[in-house]
């Protein structure tokens, strides 16, 4: 601005001064009733700065509203950034912009756990979101984010792979469903029974098989939820543990493992029941064979039956 009002007026000087040199003759002008008499070159040379004058006012309001703009664009590019924060850690505080109302749009299609974070400028908390991918435990109260955000659920179960220990804490201090129940299955491996029994979740066969030689694992395999498969094996770990009357009645609330172990012993009858109570079918041309003094080997026939 202050080259341009220099030039400008060297400018009009410069065209003044050529008139008043080429013709010194005057004018008179009539203004608000009054006929003001002067040189040529001082009307041009007025003219001139009437002109310069709103030109420079033009300008400024142009400069003005150049410079709300750039200050408005500066502020949604805040809001923008903290909007793709808030989508990458699953908060629901999006704002909207007008200037950049497309970008913005685009914030809306992040998904936090689908991106790979990098160190960007502006973007540093993404270095603490590449840590809990990499299986770290960080301090997530930083990110100020509420339980049920998957990020923090991330964190938690980071630490509990690294500390199985926390699982209790996690079980008593957590309201969230999921993470409860993965500390549950961590916890209940090394948990007294009666510990494991206050807790609504079914009992899987890394929980039946970590207390097998428990005087009362029978509490325990009448919340267990197996598919046949692991009733067998669960049923094979089981086998000459105890006496065989023990054994079976720590079957008794799994069929299949019930079954396999009546055969193994050869409680043709009580197999035979079994059976056919719960439609075994798979146990069914073993018992025939057994029944007509065919001599064979449970494991080997399940063996073969799987094979197949």
């Amino acid at each position: 601005m202050k080259k341009y009002s220099l030039f400008s007026l060297i400018f009009i000087l410069s065209i003044s001064l050529f008139i008043y040199l080429q013709d010194n003759s005057t004018s008179t002008y009539s203004i608000a009733g009054v006929n003001i008499t002067l040189p040529n070159a001082i009307w041009i040379g007025g003219i001139l700065l009437i002109f310069y004058f709103f030109s420079i006012i033009f300008m400024s309001f142009t400069s003005l509203k150049s410079s709300f703009l750039k200050k408005n664009i500066q502020k949604e590019i805040g809001i923008i950034k903290n909007n793709i924060k808030n989508k990458i850690l699953y908060k629901d505080e999006i704002k909207e912009v007008k200037i950049l109302k497309p970008i913005n749009n685009l914030t809306k299609l992040i998904n936090g756990l689908e991106i790979t974070p990098k160190k960007i400028e502006g973007f540093e908390f993404l270095e603490k979101i590449q840590k809990l991918l990499n299986g770290e435990v960080i301090d997530i109260s930083k990110l100020k984010i509420k339980e049920d955000n998957p990020w923090f659920l991330l964190n938690i179960k980071n630490r509990l792979k690294k500390e199985p220990n926390y699982a209790k804490e996690v079980l008593k201090k957590f309201k969230n469903e999921e993470i409860k129940k993965e500390a549950f299955y961590i916890f209940a491996k090394t948990a007294p029974i009666k510990e494991i029994l206050k807790y609504p979740y079914d009992i899987n066969l890394e929980i039946l098989l970590a207390h097998k030689m428990d005087e009362k694992i029978d509490l325990l395999t009448k919340k267990a939820k197996l598919t046949p498969k692991e009733e067998i094996t669960f049923a094979k770990e089981i086998y000459q543990t105890r006496t065989p009357d023990k054994e079976l009645e720590i079957l008794k609330p799994l069929k299949w493992g019930y079954a396999y172990l009546a055969l193994k012993y050869s409680h043709l009858e009580l197999a035979k029941k079994v059976i056919e109570e719960n439609e075994l079918k798979f146990f069914e041309f073993y018992l025939k064979l057994r029944e007509n003094q065919i001599k064979a080997d449970i494991d080997e026939y399940i063996n073969s039956a799987l094979c197949k």
